[in-house]
């Protein structure tokens, strides 16, 4: 019993105590991982204001109701999203009434407010994130795990971050001490939704808020649009607003954590989809798409049966198309206007995926307001246009059969059987066509009454269609000797009924079947007068691969005739001697059409056109509506049926036509192709045309722009209005137009010389575009159209600005520029002080300080750390001490503008020059490594030019030289620039037009790696300072003190001969050694503990003495009244 108590009761103290220590407290929020450990970029610029590099964003920033484009922060706590590139801005005073949704400058600010860093104290971090693809990083993940959690959004995926972490951050003026700032702003989209978290460290919130007068910060954001949010602080007492560390939001039931919802309402974001969309497609297309083209008009496209008229609603609002599709060379479809006119093609895989196709050139093309995007998804995807577009070759078999060959040989042949018309081949289908034969009634003629074709490709499986006459003019169709149900055309139900199945389409109108074989052979078989008639249409791949009746196809029908053997008969040859070369076509035992059924007579010999014409007893007027058409006049004597020849004639004229048609082209539209006018000036272009009697015509009207009959363009910007240019030409004689939509750029930037042609973006959702604007000297905004003033920044509240002068006066009791003011210190007046003699070392500057009591100030060099320049520490740049070696790449170019030497050094100088980190030099060589383009036109020159860059210590230079500039220098020469009309001039031209280059075509000649290049600085000053490489800051020099010299919490300062360390005593424990390395205890500090363990045990002992005691008296009191009851009497 006494052990259980006396074991138990130690806990039971122990557990009280603890009880009696634990109290609720509510966390404050750490800070993601910042620093130099973690990969974050360092921004520190000792002076009053500055800003950041601008970050720009693929996809877009969503913020309100926009997408910006680019961002940048400032030391003041801000994230701001400029108008233009060239519109960067610190604003250290924010608005005292808070944000209010009329702000035109769109921002974020985690703690606005005026921060001081030219005391050298404190810096900024910062990191970028794009996981676009959904690439793994752990910080990215506990962002999306904080929206998630925060906001509600449960399938939030980020797909860029930005963290940025101010670490240290003094407030104006830096010289005093008011206390520093620690807090974090993260900005997280996943292109439709954004979201800022603010976080303020623990205790790391210290300015004073007493010392703020005049400055309230300002913590929330506004979009520039309307749409803004402000802090729950913002109505608190200034004291609160100054330590966010301690706010408690209710919603998230954390300390210093602030949550913003940025983007107004979600929008799909089509940049991301388009990069989606991009980076899972080949480079190049894999199929074959540059053997896909569209006829150029309507009336040529509904003729050519490999084409099928379908219903696209969304495509082009009043718009036709023609989809084509085949196993071996993909799809096409295209689209026309209302005059017939060619607009656009687009190629799809199969018919299944239009919507999908169309989807995604909406995303990258009609739906984005970037152009290049869409230059991207023409790259996988390039311009199916009609120049490439050749019709089918036609031949056709019809009346008492008449043929006509594929080079368009004509005679009559009237065998009776079963033969081959056209066996053709090429190296991916071949394909076979027969057809039969029986006497026509009682004349000794025949008539095509059955056709069959096969065809065979390496895709697909072989396909057989058969055509059998039947009474009435109906035509008996088999696909695979299966009877063909026709079922309506839902895309066209005005049009033929159709039957489509793998490889094979087949139509039917009327008494006339078409089948398009695989998207590459197309018959149509017509039943007239109880007799077939067929037209057999042949691709370009099939010349010179053909035999049979219809010819031998290589564009000489002078051998047409040539028989199974070789031999061939002149075309001239009698029809005798034309009918026994038909013969030999004959086919012996079954082909397509299987046995016959009927009974051949073995010796049967047509009538010839000869021996009808001598038969003086034949009636003459059957014959006088053929107007002396042989074809004619045969069919109608042989069959002594007027009608049958008149028909023969009537489908020889539609042949005709259909090929007349089918190989006539609409005008082609040439010298307008892109257009680039500036503001208020106007820009004349002459559109031609290679056809006669053309006349131009502006599709969409707009003031704006005049187009003449002759093609001469006018056009005189003078809003930036959406617009589409269409420019349509029309062959009134012909019945054909075509149309062009150029490329049309229009520059409203303050100065001509201002205008980027080659970044765009579109204007509305038309196809005009916009040129950037690369603003000089003072000039800013979207279009250079300010010039910088003093005012475009806020004074300070309460101090008035004065355009083109600055702020004025600070307030009373306050002193400054206008722009920063601080409460004045009480101090005596200085004019009789001065500085003594060196009483700055290392070349500090000395003044006389009014705010610190007239007292001497020294302005140290960034080493050092103290107030007389004397302790060093600080992180500063190194110096070079002997010349720098280049980095020299050589770079293989080509163009095809017959530029000059002069040219082509201006325009890749231009390129190189304008490459995110300005690092050119110049380029040493350019010579042409081909001979030189003759003087009677265009051709391809080849270049190979040396380009020269400088390396420097400071910033990204040597990590961009060394491993970024190959892949920058390809996207520069990637990036398209729109062709100008050039005035020569006695300065080169920088615009030429190179072909896009790989990363082969940039050599390296020389580069330095880091062990090389640290041979060249030197970290002049005070020993054992140490040279130390990030890809962004560049090579600094380091002091051993911030890298954790001293241990044991020994304070470092660095002195001329190196760092030395002051140990200082903690706890028990007294470090000493030359970086207090060892430690040793504190004698007394040993007997005090020695000493206080044995009171401690003898006042325990004594506490359990007297609990025993206590507990044993109990017991002997308990046994005593026990006997008594036993001895009372019974």
């Amino acid at each position: 019993m006494r052990g259980a108590h006396w074991r138990s009761f130690p806990w039971v103290l122990l557990s009280c105590l603890c009880f009696c220590l634990i109290w609720p407290v509510v966390m404050g929020v750490p800070l993601f991982s910042y620093g130099s450990s973690t990969g974050d970029f360092q921004l520190f610029i000792g002076t009053e204001d500055f800003t950041s590099q601008l970050f720009k964003l693929q996809i877009g920033f969503p913020l309100g109701s926009s997408l910006r484009d680019s961002l940048y922060f400032t030391d003041n706590g801000q994230i701001i999203f400029p108008e233009s590139d060239y519109q960067k801005f610190s604003y250290p005073n924010p608005p005292l009434g808070g944000f209010t949704g009329r702000e035109t400058v769109a921002m974020v600010a985690p703690f606005w407010d005026d921060a001081d860093f030219s005391s050298h104290r404190g810096t900024i971090f910062y990191q970028e994130y794009e996981t676009l693809y959904d690439e793994y990083n752990p910080l990215v993940q506990q962002v999306e795990t904080w929206i998630k959690k925060f906001t509600n959004t449960w399938s939030y995926k980020a797909k860029w971050t930005l963290k940025i972490t101010w670490v240290n951050a003094p407030a104006y003026p830096a010289q005093r001490t008011f206390g520093t700032n620690t807090y974090q702003a993260i900005l997280s989209t996943d292109g439709s939704r954004s979201y800022a978290l603010f976080l303020y460290q623990s205790n790391g919130m210290q300015w004073d808020s007493t010392q703020r007068w005049g400055n309230q910060v300002l913590m929330g954001f506004s979009s520039g649009d309307g749409y803004f949010e402000n802090s729950p602080l913002m109505s608190r007492p200034a004291w609160e607003k100054y330590r966010p560390d301690r706010f408690l939001n209710s919603k998230l039931g954390l300390r210093g954590l602030q949550v913003y919802r940025l983007h107004r309402e979600e929008s799909p974001n089509y940049r991301l989809k388009c990069l989606w969309w991009l980076k899972s497609q080949p480079q190049w297309p894999s199929w074959n798409w540059n053997q896909i083209s569209c006829p150029c008009s309507w009336q040529q496209g509904r003729w050519d049966l490999r084409f099928q008229h379908v219903n696209i609603g969304w495509w082009g609002f009043h718009h036709r198309q023609l989809c084509s599709f085949s196993s071996w060379r993909g799809g096409v479809c295209c689209s026309y206007g209302p005059w017939g006119e060619f607009r656009e093609g687009l190629r799809v895989w199969s018919p299944w995926e239009i919507d999908k196709e169309l989807e995604t050139q909406n995303w990258c093309c009609r739906w984005n307001d970037k152009p290049f995007f869409c230059f991207l998804y023409q790259q996988r995807r390039p311009r199916v246009s009609c120049a490439r577009y050749r019709p089918l070759r036609p031949a056709w078999t019809f009346g008492d059969p008449h043929i006509t060959t594929l080079d368009g040989a004509n005679y009559t042949f009237n065998g009776l059987g079963d033969f081959l018309l056209v066996q053709a081949r090429d190296r991916n289908s071949s394909f076979l066509l027969q057809g039969r034969t029986a006497q026509t009634g009682s004349a000794r003629a025949t008539n095509f009454i059955a056709f069959a074709a096969q065809y065979n490709s390496s895709s697909l499986d072989p396909i057989t269609v058969q055509w059998l006459l039947e009474s009435n003019d109906t035509i008996h169709v088999l696909y695979n000797n299966q009877n063909v149900t026709f079922e309506t055309n839902h895309e066209d139900t005005e049009g033929p009924e159709i039957f489509n199945t793998t490889g094979v389409l087949l139509t039917r109108s009327g008494s006339q079947v078409s089948a398009s074989f695989d998207g590459t052979v197309a018959i149509s078989v017509m039943a007239l007068s109880n007799i077939l008639h067929a037209s057999s249409s042949l691709p370009e791949e099939y010349q010179n691969h053909t035999q049979g009746l219809l010819g031998v196809w290589n564009d000489n029908p002078e051998d047409d005739f040539r028989m199974p053997n070789g031999s061939t008969i002149p075309r001239n040859s009698s029809e005798e001697t034309l009918f026994h070369y038909g013969m030999t076509w004959k086919i012996s035992g079954s082909g397509l059409l299987g046995q016959r059924v009927d009974h051949l007579p073995s010796n049967f010999t047509p009538v010839f056109y000869d021996q009808l014409m001598g038969n003086s007893s034949l009636d003459k007027l059957l014959t006088s509506g053929c107007n002396g058409d042989r074809q004619c006049i045969y069919d109608a004597l042989a069959t002594g049926n007027a009608g049958t020849g008149l028909h023969t004639k009537m489908l020889f004229t539609s042949y005709q036509q259909m090929n007349t048609s089918i190989n006539q082209y609409p005008p082609f539209i040439d010298g307008c192709q892109e257009i680039e006018a500036y503001r208020g000036q106007t820009t004349r272009i002459q559109c031609t045309s290679n056809s006669q009697n053309v006349t131009f015509t502006l599709r969409n009207h707009n003031p704006e722009v005049k187009v003449f009959e002759n093609g001469t363009l006018l056009w005189t910007p003078k809003l930036l209005e959406p617009f589409t240019l269409e420019i349509l030409a029309r062959n009134a004689k012909a019945n054909l137009s075509s149309i062009l939509q150029p490329k049309t750029v229009v520059c409203f930037c303050r100065a001509k010389s201002q205008c980027l042609y080659n970044q765009t973006s579109r204007v509305g959702n038309s196809s005009m575009e916009v040129a950037g604007c690369k603003c000089e000297g003072d000039t800013f905004g979207q279009y250079c159209e300010r010039s910088r003033d003093p005012c475009d920044e806020q004074c300070f509240p309460g101090v008035q600005c004065h355009p083109g002068m600055g702020c004025g006066a600070c307030p009373p009791s306050m002193t400054g520029d206008g722009r920063h003011c601080a409460a004045v210190e009480a101090s005596p007046v200085c004019w009789n002080h001065s500085c003594p003699v060196n009483y700055c070392y290392n070349h500090g500057h000395c003044y006389i300080s009014q705010t610190l009591g007239c007292k001497p100030t020294c302005t140290c060099p960034p080493a050092f750390t103290d107030a007389r320049c004397f302790v060093a520490g600080n992180s500063f740049t190194p110096s070079i001490y002997r010349e720098l070696p280049l980095r020299i790449i050589q770079l293989l170019l080509t163009e095809e503008e017959n530029a000059s030497i002069a040219d082509v050094n201006a325009s890749v100088a231009y390129r190189l020059g304008t490459l995110d980190v300005r690092a050119f030099l110049r380029n040493s060589r350019v010579e042409q490594s081909s001979s030189p383009a003759p003087a009677s036109g265009n051709s391809i020159r080849h270049w190979v030019v040396i380009s020269e860059f400088r390396y420097r210590p400071r910033g990204p230079v040597i990590h961009f030289l060394n491993e970024q500039l190959r892949e920058a220098v390809v996207e520069a020469f990637l990036l398209p620039v729109p062709r100008r009309r050039w005035k020569r001039s006695q300065e080169p031209r920088n615009d030429v037009v190179f072909r896009p280059i790989s990363r082969e075509d940039v050599r390296d000649v020389m580069a330095l790696n880091l062990s090389m290049l640290g041979d060249y600085f030197r970290c002049n000053g005070y020993k054992d300072y140490r040279l130390v490489y990030s890809p962004q800051s560049g090579v600094t020099c380091v002091s051993p003190c911030t890298a954790g010299y001293c241990h044991h919490g020994g304070q470092c300062q660095h002195l001329p001969n190196g760092p030395r360390c002051s140990c200082v005593p903690f706890s028990i424990y007294t470090p000493w050694g030359k970086r207090c390395e060892h430690l040793s205890v504190k004698l007394d500090a040993f007997f005090g503990i020695f000493f206080g363990a044995l009171g401690a045990l003898l006042l325990l002992g004594m506490v359990v003495f007297v609990v025993l005691r206590f507990r044993c008296s109990s017991r002997t009191r308990s046994s005593y009244q026990l006997d008594l009851v036993e001895n009372l009497p019974q």
